[in-house]
Parts: structure tokens; C-alpha cells; sequence
């Protein structure tokens, strides 16, 4: 065959790309056969049903459960709190147990649907030989009609499909799939978040037809008062933490958001990550430790970080985790900041945190004091009770913090105890500030020997303090002889009263 002008090479007539031949450019003088084939995925294998795992040796956290913090040897999670679906959720998983089915458990993000789901299929499948095959999202579902086959049928078989979501599409759960697996009598267990059902429950959409006849049990994360009474049961530290501080968050919310607060939180303070945001976090968790309630304003922030509230840090420490709360929450008054009640509760039971200085102790009571009387008493008796030890053991720093937190107490006995037991430690220091409480409850007198103490030791504001009370002490006697008519003191009494008078106001001051 002869090449006309302008006809295609022979390496034009053919272009190939991979399995595709483009014969699109050729000139053919004769007929041609060609085939087409086309390839279609093999579904991946699904190990046998009675290969599966059996339910009671399956861990909860490889369920999609989240983890809570735990401390020493704590169970991994918390003891289960009935919810008020719990009765409806049994009637229907123990009814696609027998017929097979598609049940889905709704909610919110983080209202407990997996160990909600989890907790029923414990309940209700565990009287029986159960196996489960726990399906990760984006897994090929597509060979559980062929492990299914087989089986032996004198126990239960359950597919749990954790965030449904993840696992619709033509190679997940179809409405064949579902169908099959109802003629199968295999249970279909799943937890879906309630904006994502409603994505994929409407329509006439594949996804839409397998929704349709699935059995649903909705929950949320705000519990009614008969679940609140069953945690108020629990014994468990962590569902008493909830009880006590998750305050407007879901029991469920609190658990998961807690760990990681807590990571996030500890993390921060590397010197390379955000240590200004660490130790804003670490002044509200340590006023929240001491007792105080009561939202921080700023000021009170700086005071006890020593610098000024960067806003970048701030911003960092209000965002939400998990969409649900920050590091730190704002208070009901405009511009003021507490530590979240999940990261409060871990720092009150982490034997990691160190103990609150004495320092603290004493800020904390005098912030109760201006802004959160509730808490003063509570505040007051946790620090004498904290650092008892401390000053028994010769701290000068929580002997005088004692002595401190005594007199704010009203408890002059144990005040004067600590304040003595604090000269004895520090003579300086210690004879000083006890010789000025002795001042503030009128016995100049008794407070003139600690001044001198003090002032002995070299403290110079002691004997500053010591000279005009001395002088004033001596003008009262002298005064005293003089009205009794000693001449001699009625001359040295108008001498000294010249003196004083001299002398420039600010000096007397």
C-alpha cells in the first residue's frame, strides 16, 4: 500500500497512552476488529464471619470511644451512666439482633453515641456468642456477603460502622449491602452526627435509600434530670469531676475534651512552643486549685504572670477544643477569665502538678475576698490546711502565709502562734511583720520589743518604724509624770513636743 501525500506515518496511525490504543488518526483500507475491556476493582476480602472477633474481648477505644484522662490505676474509662434511651435502644438492637437491620444512634458531636451504642450491644448481645467486625471508615464492605456465608448461625454476627458517614458509597454500605445483610440476620450498628445524617437522610440519593430503613435512637448532650441523678451515683472520680465542674458542658463533652486540654496545655510551656500562653492558663488553673470561682479580670491575670496579657496568647487560650471549649472560658462580666472546668478538674487530681505556692494562697484569698465572698472561707481553710505541713516543717514562706490566712480567719490564737513561730525562723523577717500585727490590734507595747528584735537583726524598716513609736511612748510617760507634777518631765515633755514639731511632716510619716 502506496502513502498518499499528507497521509499518516505509520507511528502516527498508532498512539498508545498505558492500556489506551488511539486509533482516532488512522487511515485503514480494510475492515478492523477491535476489543474493548473494561476493569472494574475486586472487592477486597473480608475475614469470615467466625473469624471475627468475639464481643467480650473487644476494647471499647478501638471503637471510635474517646479516651479520658485517667491517673494512677484507674480503668481506662469511667463506669457507664445509664442514658434515657437506654430502654428504647435495647428493644431495637435486640430486635435486628434476630432480624437483621440497620440501626444508627444520632447526636451531637461528642454526646457519648459510641458509647451509648457500644454500652447497648454489651447489654443485650453479650448473654450470647456475639462476634463484631469493626469496620474502619473508608473500608471495602464489599466482601461481607461472601464472609458471611457459612457461618455458624447459633450466635450473633455484627457489623459496627462507627461515624456511618465514612463508610457510604459503592464500596460501603448500599442498599444491596444493607439488604443482604438483613437476609443475613446480621446486625448493622452505627453512630452518625446529626448534621451529617441530615446531609445524607434526604433525597433520592443511595445514601438516602439505605438511611430510609434504618432504625434510629437520637441522643444529645444535654442530659435530663433522671440521668443527672445517676451521676450523681457514680462513685467514679472522673464522673464525680463531671458532676462537679463540667458546668454549661455535656457529661460526654467533659470527658473527651479533657485530654486534650491537657496535652495541649502541658505543651505550651516548652520554651519553643508557647510558654506566655502556658503560664496564662497555669494563673487561673492555680486560682481555680486554691477554691476561687469567680472569672479573673486581666489585672488580676498580670499580677499573677508578672507581665501583661498578650492578646495573642489570650486568643490562643479561649479557642475551642473539639468545638467545644477552650483552655479558657470568659465569665459573665465583659473582659473577665476562668480556667475550663475539664482542666481544672485533671490540675486538682494530676499528682504531676506542684503544689500551690504560699504566695498564691494568700492572692487567692484576697481575690475571694474583693470579688467572690462565696469562696473566701473555702479559700482561707484549703490554705491553712495546705500548708500546715510546710510550716511545721520550718517554710518561713508558709509560716507567715499561715499567720496570714489565720488573721484573715479571725483566728488571732493561731495567727500570733505563726507569726512568733515565723521570728523565731527569720529574726529579721519574721520579729518585723509580727511587731505590724501587733500594731494593727493597738499593742504598741508588745510591738516595740519585735521591732527591736528586727532592728537588732539589721532590718531597716523595723527600726524606722521602732524610733517614732519609741518617741511617742515617751512623750506619753512623760506626760504622765508632768500631770503628776514633775517638773523635770514637764520640762523634757515641752523640749521633745519642740523636737516634733520641728521636724517636716513627710519625715514623721
Amino acid at each position: 500500500m502506496e502513502r498518499e501525500p499528507g497521509e499518516p506515518t505509520a507511528e502516527r496511525m498508532v498512539r498508545s497512552a498505558g492500556d489506551r490504543v488511539d486509533l482516532s488518526h488512522g487511515i485503514f483500507h480494510a475492515p478492523v476488529i477491535g476489543a474493548q475491556y473494561n476493569y472494574a476493582p475486586v472487592p477486597l476480602p473480608v475475614t469470615p464471619a467466625d473469624s471475627w472477633p468475639r464481643l467480650r474481648t473487644l476494647r471499647r477505644l478501638a471503637l471510635g470511644i474517646r479516651p479520658v484522662r485517667r491517673f494512677g490505676d484507674e480503668p481506662t474509662l469511667p463506669p457507664y451512666v445509664r442514658r434515657d434511651a437506654d430502654a428504647e435502644l435495647d428493644r431495637i438492637v435486640a430486635d435486628r439482633l434476630r432480624a437483621g437491620g440497620l440501626v444508627v444512634v444520632t447526636g451531637e458531636p461528642l454526646s457519648g453515641k459510641s458509647r451509648t451504642a457500644w454500652a447497648a450491644l454489651r447489654r443485650v448481645g453479650g448473654r450470647v456468642r456475639t462476634r463484631v467486625h469493626n469496620a474502619q471508615p473508608g473500608a471495602d464492605l464489599r466482601g461481607l456477603p461472601t464472609a458471611l456465608r457459612g457461618r455458624d448461625r447459633s450466635g450473633h454476627h455484627v457489623v459496627w460502622l462507627d461515624d456511618l458517614e465514612g463508610h457510604l458509597g459503592e464500596q460501603g454500605l448500599t442498599a444491596g449491602l444493607l439488604a443482604e445483610c438483613v437476609h443475613e440476620g446480621v446486625l448493622v450498628l452505627a453512630t452518625m452526627r446529626d448534621e451529617a445524617y441530615d446531609t445524607h437522610r434526604f433525597g433520592d440519593g443511595p445514601a438516602a435509600r439505605v438511611l430510609s430503613g434504618a432504625a434510629r435512637v437520637e441522643l444529645t448532650c444535654r442530659w435530663s434530670g433522671t440521668e443527672l441523678a445517676r451521676l450523681a451515683e457514680a462513685e467514679d472520680p472522673r464522673l464525680v469531676d463531671a458532676r462537679r465542674h463540667r458546668g454549661s458542658l455535656g457529661v460526654a463533652q467533659f470527658l473527651a475534651v479533657g485530654p486534650e486540654l491537657w496535652e495541649e496545655w502541658r505543651r505550651a510551656g516548652r520554651p519553643t512552643a508557647r510558654p506566655s500562653g502556658h503560664q496564662l492558663v497555669h494563673a487561673a488553673v492555680g486560682m481555680a486549685r486554691c477554691g476561687v470561682t469567680a472569672a479573673l479580670r486581666l489585672s488580676a491575670l498580670e499580677a499573677l504572670t508578672g507581665g501583661p496579657v498578650v492578646a495573642e496568647d489570650l486568643a490562643w487560650a479561649a479557642r475551642p477544643r473539639l468545638g467545644v471549649v477552650g483552655l479558657l472560658v470568659p465569665g459573665a462580666e465583659v473582659g473577665t477569665w476562668r480556667a475550663s472546668g475539664p482542666l481544672v478538674a485533671d490540675a486538682l487530681r494530676s499528682p504531676d502538678m506542684p503544689p500551690v505556692r504560699a504566695d498564691e494562697w494568700l492572692f487567692a484569698a484576697k481575690l475571694a475576698r474583693q470579688h467572690s465572698r462565696g469562696d473566701f472561707g473555702t479559700v482561707v481553710q484549703a490554705g491553712r490546711e495546705a500548708l500546715r505541713t510546710g510550716g511545721e516543717v520550718g517554710s518561713e514562706y508558709s509560716a507567715h502565709a499561715l499567720a496570714r490566712l489565720a488573721a484573715l480567719a479571725g483566728d488571732d490564737t493561731d495567727a500570733r502562734f505563726w507569726y512568733r513561730r515565723l521570728a523565731d525562723l527569720n529574726p529579721s523577717w519574721g520579729a518585723h511583720v509580727f511587731a505590724e500585727y501587733l500594731v494593727q490590734q493597738g499593742e504598741t507595747a508588745d510591738a516595740v520589743s519585735h521591732y527591736e528584735t528586727a532592728a537588732q537583726a539589721g532590718n531597716r524598716m523595723a527600726a524606722e518604724a521602732l524610733g517614732p513609736l519609741l518617741l511617742a511612748r515617751a512623750e506619753h510617760w512623760l506626760a504622765r509624770a508632768a500631770e503628776a507634777g514633775s517638773e523635770p518631765a514637764a520640762t523634757r515633755l515641752a523640749a521633745l513636743r519642740e523636737a516634733l514639731a520641728e521636724i517636716p511632716a513627710t519625715v514623721k510619716e
